[in-house]
């Protein structure tokens, strides 16, 4: 039977944590071990987690950090604690489906899959439903590697994945976050790259996680943002898009890393395929950087018409755009056009009802 770790990051958690815990303990496939890395709690977090060790049919193990590091960096450090096979994030605040361990690692099993992600239920603070949190599943079905939106993500309370992703590349080289320059990317965005680039990736369209949403939240769905009017603008467009040409042009080299180490090895063609196209994704977005930039209109219809020859708005591809895309790219970076309004990707979407893919 597959070692399931489970990774539980807390801090001043207790006001829910009992219930996630005891969702832990109703698996029909228990964990081989619980961590749980505490960021500094305060409150009655650490007495709840010893409480339920003294009870649980599995073993929970518990650090202390130090000093304080942040949520995405307590789990991406806790993974270094882990032993299982397959490794499960876990908020402190949400109620897991009985068979959300099973089901994920199953799932993955049948498709060789290192990653699975799955849909959500909303719940407020009493628990009581408030909507559904599809974040692009609109069905069950499994990815080939580089088919995946590059710039989305699941969140890591939806994720299982094989701890040998770990070991693929540092996370201390995952650079900064795509949407906040001044912090590194998440845990979740970071195991989704690593995923997406060079494995396939399985999705569940079953909820199997109920998620809390409440005032003090680390982080959640994002609201959808397509128009925001605080970015309506050719200079912040400007900025987003060189932070993503930036990004893409990291994952090239990160991946082309990976190739040269680990010549001829099963991950080899792999990283070599990724490295070509986040080098396309960087090529994409330095264009699209001079569109926005660019001072002149001869200039910027120079850089548009590269962008169309290069199949950039066609979606054939992940790493592809479309004519939404096209518009916005015309209207404000082409034109300029006062009244355009900025599409921002907002990540994971929410649903109230039915789900809805996602692109770039």
């Amino acid at each position: 039977m597959a070692k399931i770790s489970v990774l539980l990051a807390t801090y001043n958690g207790a006001r829910f944590i009992e219930a996630q815990l005891e969702s832990i303990r109703r698996q029909t496939v228990a964990p081989a071990e619980l961590w749980v890395t505490d960021d500094g709690s305060t409150d009655g977090t650490l007495r709840l987690v010893s409480n339920f060790a003294e009870r649980a049919h599995f073993p929970v193990r518990i650090r202390l950090n130090t000093e304080r590091v942040g949520y995405g960096e307590n789990f991406l450090s806790g993974t270094t604690l882990c032993e299982g096979e397959f490794i499960a994030f876990c908020d402190q605040d949400d109620d897991w489906h009985p068979e959300k361990l099973e089901r994920c690692v199953a799932a993955m099993q049948r498709e060789n899959a290192v990653l699975c992600a799955h849909t959500a239920t909303l719940i407020d603070p009493a628990s009581q439903y408030v909507g559904y949190f599809a974040q692009g599943i609109d069905r069950s079905r499994t990815f080939e590697p580089l088919t995946l939106p590059a710039w989305e993500g699941f969140l890591g309370m939806t994720m299982v994945f094989r701890r040998e992703i770990l070991s693929w590349i540092d996370s201390k080289w995952r650079g900064p976050d795509i949407r906040d320059a001044g912090v590194q990317l998440g845990h979740d965005l970071w195991i989704y790259f690593l995923a997406q680039s060079l494995g396939q990736v399985v999705t569940l369209s079953q909820p199997l996680v109920r998620h809390r949403r409440h005032d003090t939240n680390a982080a959640g769905p994002r609201l959808p943002a397509i128009w925001q009017r605080a970015r309506g603008n050719a200079v912040r467009a400007g900025e987003l898009l060189e932070g993503r040409r930036a990004a893409a042009l990291l994952r090239s080299h990160l991946m082309t890393t990976l190739a040269l180490e680990r010549p001829n090895g099963p991950l080899t063609d792999r990283a070599l395929a990724a490295a070509a196209h986040w080098r396309r994704v960087s090529d994409i977005y330095a264009l699209r950087t001079r569109l926005y930039r660019a001072p002149t209109f001869a200039e910027r219809r120079a850089a548009l018409n590269r962008l169309v020859r290069l199949g950039t708005y066609r979606g054939e591809q992940a790493s592809d755009l479309d004519n939404a895309m096209l518009a916005k790219d015309v209207t404000l970076g082409l034109c300029r056009l006062p009244f355009a309004r900025e599409p921002v990707s907002a990540g994971p979407r929410i649903e109230s009802r039915s789900s809805v893919s996602d692109r770039p």
